[in-house]
Parts: C-alpha cells; sequence; structure tokens
C-alpha cells in the first residue's frame, strides 16, 4: 500500500472520509497532513486494462483508436458524415473491445464498423468494405476467412487479374 504525502510539506496523512465518487467507478478521499494539518481531496481509479486486437493470424496488436479513426475517416472521405459522427463510432467500438475482457477480434472490430457505417452513410460502408479480405462477403453479409482484394499482375504491363481464391 502506497502513503500519500502532503503536496505542501510532504508530510504524510491519513484519512479523514473515504466514499465512492463517480458512480462508484473510483473512491474519493479527504485527507489531512499530520505536520502542517493541511485539508485535500484524492480520487483513487482502476488502472485501466490495455485494450488488444487478436489478429487473424492469432498475433495481439493493441488496439489504437488513432489507427481506426483514420480508416474510418478515410472510408467517409467526402461523404456526408461529420468527423463527430466517425467518433461516435470509435468510442462505441472501443467500448466494445473493453466489454470484450480488453481483446477483440480484428474481425469483429471490421464488423461494428461495417454495422455503425451502414447506419450512417452507405457510401461510407461500402468504401470500408471494399478494405477488407472478402468485400463481396461483407456487403452480402456473409462471413469467410482467408482471401484477398488485391490484384494480381503477372508481370506490371499486363492487365490485373483477380487473386485466386486459397482453399
Amino acid at each position: 500500500m502506497s502513503r500519500v504525502t502532503c503536496p505542501s510539506c510532504q508530510s504524510l496523512t491519513r484519512v479523514l472520509e473515504s466514499r465512492p465518487a463517480e458512480s462508484g467507478a473510483s473512491v474519493r478521499r479527504r485527507r489531512q497532513c499530520s505536520g502542517c494539518g493541511r485539508r485535500f481531496t484524492t480520487y483513487e481509479h482502476p488502472e485501466r486494462e490495455s485494450l488488444h486486437v487478436r489478429k487473424r493470424n492469432g498475433k495481439r496488436q493493441p488496439f489504437d483508436r488513432t489507427k481506426l479513426r483514420a480508416a474510418l475517416l478515410h472510408a467517409a472521405h467526402k461523404r456526408p458524415v461529420s468527423s463527430a459522427d466517425v467518433e461516435r463510432l470509435v468510442e462505441r467500438i472501443e467500448a466494445a473491445v473493453n466489454d470484450g475482457g480488453g481483446e477483440l477480434a480484428a474481425e469483429r472490430i471490421g464488423q461494428l464498423c461495417l454495422d455503425g457505417l451502414r447506419d450512417l452513410d452507405m457510401g461510407a460502408y461500402l468504401q470500408f468494405a471494399g478494405t477488407l479480405a472478402e468485400p463481396g462477403l461483407a456487403i452480402s453479409g456473409d462471413t469467410a476467412e482467408g482471401g484477398s482484394v488485391r490484384v494480381e499482375r503477372k508481370d506490371a504491363r499486363s492487365i490485373p487479374e483477380p487473386a485466386t481464391r486459397r482453399t
């Protein structure tokens, strides 16, 4: 247990009163310095667990709010979607990651993005769906693993051919 010192004289303090604060999410404590007698309030908050994304290959990656927001803004580029709408969507997805025990599969995050963009704007939804591994399946609502939207070229001057499906 750590000891709290007075911000004025650095002497040890004692707790006068403790009670829940912020709907029970933290503890508010009134303290008094044993040296100078000054009274002050401290708040104790639980440390947030770091959020992670489980990638398709099984690796864990830290959840990057900025990366998610940039991807959604890119999909909504030149669409009637405000950055505030995108920010609310990012917050909903981040809350889902928190509710999932601090870890969520990348596919699930992609699905949450699609669900949110479908409600905001169909053009942004289709733009984002095109970046997923199986855009046709995302648009139809089916889910499957594997595949790529990238086009394979035999040589740089040839016409692109669709990628072969992996089984």
